[in-house]
């Protein structure tokens, strides 16, 4: 994906995911705790904290380490298996839409593969213009 100097930045559009996780307060603020990571790109922070979930660590990180360099991706949030990513320049070509719903899937994520299980269409179609991804696994 191109870089422009239109839009916000990927440090903005994670600030504003993490303020609105905030403000919704569905991880109560006493669980959270604040995690510096010694890394230079936030795909890299899964696997230097040693994350450990139901999904495939090296394949996750090699795809947020792309999203990151085509769609301004960052990772915001981990609460257990659950993780959260900012997107400063989500897709909006019907091509570059359905390779990263595939990619999605490619995840394993319960959310996306089994928790409904969505039309892959329907899926591509909502990711749109979409500024921030979810993604759990159980």
């Amino acid at each position: 994906m191109p870089l422009t100097s239109e839009g916000p930045t990927p440090q903005e559009t994670a600030a504003s995911l993490l303020a609105g996780l905030i403000e919704t307060g569905r991880f109560g603020l006493d669980e959270c705790r604040l995690v510096l990571v010694p890394a230079q790109r936030s795909s890299d922070a899964l696997a230097l904290i040693g994350w450990s979930a139901e999904a495939p660590l090296p394949l996750l990180c090699a795809l947020l380490r792309s999203w990151e360099d085509r769609f301004g991706a960052q990772v915001v949030a981990l609460f257990g298996s659950e993780l959260h990513v900012s997107v400063a320049r989500p897709p909006v070509g019907a091509e570059a839409v359905n390779l990263l719903a595939l990619e999605h899937v490619l995840s394993t994520a319960g959310n996306i593969v089994d928790d409904p299980p969505t039309p892959f269409p329907d899926y591509a179609a909502d990711l749109v213009g979409r500024t921030s991804w979810s993604f759990w696994w159980d």
